[in-house]
């Protein structure tokens, strides 16, 4: 993997499949954070998990399956514009985060 891509500060999307990411392949994101797995449920909502928290930590995690960086292509543009479209990981916490604070009970989806 680029270590220069893991430095930059705009989020990375990956997959175990480039040829089908979203129906054959996981999908994983980097960030300042660490690493997500994005999880689509049956009615198309999508989430991200995380996962790991170091290259060490995925590469441990995914064994032999190997990522592909989806870099500019039309797939990882999207993951990425999912992937910060999120709500913030701590709502609690706003001065954690760049989002707005949210007031308890609701959450932004």
């Amino acid at each position: 993997m680029e270590m220069d891509l893991l430095r930059g500060a705009e989020p990375a999307a990956f997959t175990t499949n480039p040829d089908d990411p979203f129906d054959e392949g996981r999908i994983f994101v980097w960030s300042k954070m660490g690493w997500f797995e994005r999880l689509e449920g049956p009615t198309g909502n999508v989430e991200f998990m995380p996962i790991a928290k170091s290259e060490h930590e995925m590469h441990e995690m995914l064994g032999e399956e190997e990522l592909v960086y989806l870099g500019d292509q039309e797939e990882g543009q999207l993951v990425v514009s999912e992937f910060l479209e999120q709500s913030p990981l701590w709502p609690e916490s706003p001065e954690m985060s760049d989002e707005p604070s949210q007031r308890p009970g609701h959450t932004i989806i």
